[in-house]
C-alpha cells in the first residue's frame, strides 16, 4: 500500500510537470482562469485606422492569454469582419504613396455573446470613460459595439466577469487627441493631471478590491509616434526625399503663424494639404497659403503635452508600486524603438512610417508584429512581478508569416528598402477624415470650424 501511494504521488507529480510542459505554463502568482483586458484602442487591437478581426485576434491581450493558458479559446473579443469599423486604411499606390480608406464597413461577429467580452477595451476611451461612459455619444463612437448598452461602464462590465487577472493600459487618449488634432487645451484635449490621478486610483482600487492581480502600462510619448514625426518642417522633394534648398538654405513650411520654427511638428494628415501646395512658399512652387492649425503641432503645444504625459505616468508608476502591480514601461519601450530600433531575424524594425514595421498606416497604432512585441513586454513584466515563466510570443510568424488565427492572408509588415519614404505620400480626403474620426478627434476640429486662436509664435 505504501508503494502504491508513493507511485501515485510520483505519477501526480509527473503529470503536473508534464502539464506545465505541454500547454499549462507556470504563471506564478498570476491566475489567468478569468482574464479581463481594459483600455483603449491599443488594447482592443486597433490597427491602420480600424477595428477588424485581422488584427483583433492577435491583440496583445489575446496573445498574453494564449501564452499564459496554452488555450486558443475562452478569451472573447468584439470581433469585426473585414474591412472593419471604420474601413481599414490601405496602400493603393507607391509613386507617390497614396493611402485610402477601404469603402464599406465590417459586421460584428459575436454581438450576441451572453456576457461581457474579456477584452472590453473601447477605442477612443479616456480614463474617465472607464468610470462614466455606458454608450456611444456620436455617430463615429463605437462604444456600443463593445459595451452593447448592457447598462455598465467598461469598468463595471469587466468586473462583472469576476476576473482573476486584469491588464489595464489606459490614458493614451487623455493626451493623444491633443497631438493628433494640433490643439493642446487642458480640459478639452488634455485631461487635468489631478483628475487623472483621482480617476486612476478609483479604477485600480475597484479592481484590486476584488482580489484580482494586475498588470498596468504607462503612456508613450505621443509626440514621438509617426503621426507626429514623419513629415519634416522643411520642404522636401518627393522624388528623392531630399530637403529643398533655396540659396543654400532649407525652406521651412508655412504654418498658421508663419514659417515653422524648431520644435514644431507637421502632422501626418497634412499630406493632403501639402499635395495641394498649401504650406509651401510661392517661390518654391506652392500657393503660399499656410497649413491649417489642425495640421501643425507647435513646440509649445508639444511641451504642454509632454508635461501632461509625464504627470500621468508618475501617477501610474506610483500606484503600481504602492499596489504591487506588474508594471510595463511602454513609454521607454516605444522611445527606444523610435531612437534605436530593434533587429530581429536579420530585419531592422523601428518607428519610421511605412518602412519601420512597428506602426500601421495610421501612424498611431501598431502592426500585428508591433502588438506581438508589446505583448512580450507585458509577459516579461508579469513574470517578474509574480514569479512565473510564461513563454514569450514567438515573433517569427509575425515577421515571415503566416500569422496565427487568420481566416485570410495578411501581408507581413513593410520593412527595409525599396519603399518610398513617407514625405512623398498623400492621404486622400476620405482617408484623412476616417483616420481623424478613428482617433476620436472632435468633429469641430476635423471640419476646421474651431474659433481663431492667438499666434503661437510671437514675431517682433
Amino acid at each position: 500500500m505504501h508503494r502504491l501511494k508513493t507511485f501515485a504521488c510520483a505519477l501526480a507529480l509527473a503529470l503536473l510537470v508534464a502539464g506545465a510542459a505541454f500547454g499549462q505554463p507556470n504563471t506564478g502568482g498570476a491566475n489567468f482562469s478569468t482574464y479581463v483586458a481594459m483600455g483603449d484602442s491599443l488594447t482592443a487591437g486597433f490597427s491602420s485606422g480600424s477595428l477588424v478581426r485581422t488584427y483583433q485576434v492577435n491583440s496583445y491581450p489575446a496573445l498574453i492569454y494564449r501564452e499564459a493558458t496554452g488555450k486558443t479559446t475562452g478569451f472573447e473579443q468584439p470581433l469585426v469582419s473585414p474591412p472593419g469599423i471604420p474601413g481599414i486604411l490601405r496602400l493603393t499606390g507607391l509613386f507617390p504613396t497614396v493611402i485610402t480608406a477601404t469603402p464599406g464597413l465590417g459586421q460584428p461577429l459575436n454581438l450576441n455573446l451572453p456576457r461581457p467580452y474579456n477584452n472590453i477595451a473601447v477605442p477612443g476611451a479616456t480614463l474617465h470613460d472607464l468610470l462614466t461612459k455606458t454608450q456611444s455619444t456620436s455617430a463615429n463612437d463605437i462604444t456600443d459595439l463593445i459595451l452593447r448598452k448592457l447598462g455598465g461602464t467598461q469598468l463595471q462590465e469587466g468586473l462583472a466577469l469576476h476576473p482573476t487577472f486584469v491588464s489595464l493600459w489606459i490614458g493614451n487618449n487623455d493626451a493623444l487627441g491633443a497631438a493628433t488634432s494640433g490643439i493642446a487645451i487642458e480640459g478639452v484635449t488634455l485631461t487635468p493631471p489631478d483628475q487623472f490621478t483621482a480617476d486612476y486610483n478609483t479604477v485600480v482600487n475597484a479592481i484590486t478590491a476584488t482580489g484580482a492581480k494586475m498588470v498596468v502600462a504607462n503612456i508613450p510619448d505621443v509626440t514621438s509616434i509617426p503621426f507626429v514625426t514623419t513629415i519634416p518642417r522643411f520642404l522636401v522633394n518627393p522624388r528623392n526625399n531630399q530637403i529643398v534648398l533655396i540659396n543654400g538654405q532649407p525652406v521651412p513650411l508655412i504654418g498658421p503663424d508663419g514659417p515653422l520654427q524648431a520644435g514644431d511638428f507637421v502632422l501626418l494628415t497634412a499630406s493632403a494639404e501639402l499635395a495641394q501646395g498649401r504650406g509651401i512658399p510661392v517661390a518654391a512652387g506652392g500657393t503660399g497659403l499656410p497649413l491649417s492649425d489642425t495640421s501643425v503641432l507647435s513646440a509649445a503645444e508639444a511641451a504642454t503635452i509632454k508635461a501632461h504625459v509625464a504627470a500621468y505616468n508618475n501617477t501610474i508608476r506610483t500606484v503600481a508600486t504602492a499596489k504591487g502591480l506588474a508594471f510595463v514601461d511602454a513609454n521607454a519601450t516605444l522611445s527606444n524603438l523610435a531612437t534605436n530600433g530593434i533587429a530581429i531575424g536579420g530585419i531592422d524594425f523601428g518607428s519610421a512610417f511605412l518602412t519601420g514595421g512597428i506602426f500601421g498606416y495610421d501612424g498611431v497604432h501598431p502592426t500585428a508584429f508591433g502588438y506581438a512585441y508589446i505583448a512580450n513586454q507585458f509577459i516579461d513584466s508579469i513574470n517578474t512581478q509574480f514569479g512565473g515563466s510564461i513563454p514569450e510570443v514567438d515573433l517569427y510568424p509575425f515577421i515571415f508569416g503566416p500569422l496565427p488565427n487568420q481566416t485570410a492572408a495578411l501581408a507581413a509588415p513593410l520593412t527595409g528598402k525599396g519603399i518610398p519614404q513617407a514625405t512623398g505620400f498623400v492621404f486622400t480626403p476620405e482617408a484623412r477624415r476616417t483616420l481623424l474620426q478613428s482617433l476620436n478627434v472632435p468633429k469641430w476640429i476635423i471640419d476646421g470650424t474651431k474659433p481663431p486662436r492667438k499666434p503661437r509664435h510671437p514675431h517682433g
